[in-house]
């Protein structure tokens, strides 16, 4: 009983994220049928289970299907005892949707080589879209405020309905209303300490929307102990790990005062504390990788609360709710994006980064702090594109299908390809572990070249058209079989990690 009153108490926090889309990606997918099932586990066994004066600032006038991936096995939950549904007293929508903060601007507080950016005309969007602010605050014991290493936006279109998600790097060169050129991460600190009317939420906001032309309507806000109690009180996340991953990290629940995480790929089960540390890590990995494993998380942990059926919860638990996590979204406008989220099919939800050359350049600031300067034009192309819904409904677009036969010699690896095809939109009916073979085969079976997603597999294994067999077959169960050989590295195709297959971690980083 005790557990299950923890999953409710921070079901609500799950379920607030499920209602902005961040974790629709994995509902409704099942792991493909195996012959080989392997349980891969930690190298490491969890102690856990697993006020300036302000003016207006005139502004200008205005992919990857989820995938198929299989259902933990959770004991059964007790049913809690009925409690009453609350109604909303109004239809939340665009007639109720509250008015962004103004761009106030003021004497700046620092300086830089470079100039004050203008504000990025406004991205039109369809009518009715609700723009909230998905934050993860770096905040320690003790702390009252601190920076957002995590800034994702999220777009929820009622209309369609659908759901775009933009992760912005913290490192992000941001124009900071009444504070001036500094990292973006910054900017709900100084909201905070610099007394800017509406506090460090209405700061933030109006930093993104200069920058990034989106005005937002809400935020949400965890810290990493809300991060992690949030993980624990689902039963843990069930994690595909594509790239090797090894750090080492202080530790105080550890004998020695750190610990070393280790992770190979295949699936990996993770309580609070590993996951945390699998969301921050950047020793081996990036900045840029570090947004993709925040994302992977966030949707395993929706996967984790419906299978429990947790989302049901939210009018009863509203007040502890709030004592947990830091928002301004009303409980009526919470309910209306929850109507919405049961319309929504997970390939209906876009996934977009800022990152990349052509997006960002590295850059030392005055202050020495590395920070990456944005592009503008490229930018503003990339935000229109990035904060629309997907140009069709791929929910009746044809999934290819593919067989996945794991002939790289190490177990667990045909579910990372699983994982990852998925991801591209196809449809892995079968993953099966067979003899190792030196080199990643495609087997073709369609009859016709028209509309074929060939090249798609050819671009994700780094094949050349001589690795692909021709074995057109009328009635054939899959278009495609991939075999995967002993050349097979599983950490090519998410285009943001480095390959480090030995455990090397640093002596002592710092989180």
């Amino acid at each position: 009983m005790e557990r299950l009153t923890l999953i409710l108490k921070w079901g609500i926090f799950v379920g607030l994220l499920a209602l902005l889309g961040v974790g629709l990606f994995l509902a409704g997918h099942d792991l493909p049928p195996r012959t080989v099932v392997v349980t891969p586990t930690l190298p490491h066994t969890p102690t856990a289970t697993l006020t300036p004066t302000a003016t207006l600032t005139p502004r200008p006038s205005s992919t990857p299907t989820l995938p198929p991936t299989w259902t933990p096995t959770v004991p059964p939950t007790p049913t809690p005892t009925a409690t009453p549904t609350l109604t909303p007293t109004a239809t939340p929508g665009p007639q109720s949707l509250p008015t962004p903060p103004a761009i106030l601007s003021g004497t700046t507080v620092v300086t830089s080589t470079r100039p004050q950016p203008t504000p990025m005309p406004l991205i039109s969007q369809p009518k009715g879209t609700i723009n909230i602010l998905v934050l993860g605050s770096d905040r320690r014991p003790g702390e009252k405020i601190a920076r957002t290493d995590v800034l994702l936006i999220v777009s929820v279109f009622p209309g369609v309905p659908s759901a775009s998600m933009i992760s912005i790097p913290r490192d992000f060169y941001a124009w900071i209303p009444t504070w001036g050129l500094d990292k973006i991460n910054t900017a709900y600190l100084r909201g905070v300490t610099r007394k800017y009317p509406g506090g460090g939420p209405a700061l933030l906001k109006a930093t993104i929307e200069y920058n990034f032309g989106i005005p937002i309507h809400y935020y949400t806000m965890v810290d990493f102990n809300g991060y992690r109690s949030v993980v624990d009180a689902v039963g843990g996340v069930d994690i595909v790990v594509e790239c090797p991953f090894h750090d080492t990290y202080l530790d105080d629940e550890s004998p020695t005062g750190q610990t070393d995480i280790d992770l190979e790929p295949g699936v990996h089960h993770l309580d609070g504390k590993y996951a945390l540390w699998y969301v921050r890590s950047r020793w081996s990995t990036s900045d840029f990788d570090r947004h993709r494993r925040q994302q992977q998380v966030l949707m395993a942990i929706f996967r984790q609360a419906r299978s429990q059926n947790l989302l049901g919860q939210i009018p009863a638990l509203w007040d502890a709710y709030q004592q947990t996590v830091e928002t301004d979204m009303p409980l009526p406008e919470m309910l209306y994006l929850g109507s919405l989220a049961a319309q929504l099919d997970t390939r209906d939800i876009k996934s977009r980064f800022v990152r990349g050359s052509r997006l960002l350049e590295s850059w030392r600031a005055p202050n020495g702090g590395a920070v990456l300067v944005p592009h503008y034009d490229a930018l503003y192309d990339f935000m229109r594109e990035a904060a629309q819904p997907p140009v069709t409904s791929r929910a009746g677009q044809r999934a290819y299908r593919v067989a996945v036969w794991n002939g790289s010699g190490h177990p667990g690896w045909g579910d990372v390809a699983a994982y990852r095809l998925g991801l591209e939109g196809f449809a892995v009916t079968e993953v099966l572990d067979v003899a190792a073979i030196p080199h990643t085969q495609i087997e073709d079976f369609t009859t016709t070249s028209k509309g074929s997603p060939l090249y798609k597999l050819l671009r994700i294994y780094r094949l050349p058209q001589s690795e692909v067999k021709a074995s057109p077959t009328e009635g054939s169960p899959v278009e495609f079989r991939v075999t995967l050989g002993q050349d097979y590295n599983p950490c090519l195709a998410t285009g943001t990690a480095r390959w480090r297959a030995t455990p090397t971690p640093s002596p002592m980083p710092t989180p």
